[in-house]
């Protein structure tokens, strides 16, 4: 029964990716013709931020795993 049970978990699952999938290229697909908003100062600020962010986190993991590497 546990099989069945996993199996029927697993098809609604491509299910749902597909389903998502498809609304996720359909949105972008009508956005394409709508002329891009021009951001305001929190729109610029909260992308700024996030640039920071990603690059932070990537300095602190690229030295977190050199840190971890064995001398020897």
């Amino acid at each position: 029964m546990l099989p069945a049970i996993v199996l029927a978990a697993e098809a609604m699952v491509v299910v749902w990716f597909t389903v998502f999938i498809t609304m996720m290229v359909s949105m972008y697909l009508d956005s394409r013709s709508l002329p891009l908003p021009r951001l305001d100062i929190a729109g610029r600020t909260f992308l700024g931020s996030a640039k920071l962010a990603f690059a932070v986190g990537m300095l602190a993991l690229a030295g977190l795993t050199i840190f971890e590497l064995p001398v020897s």
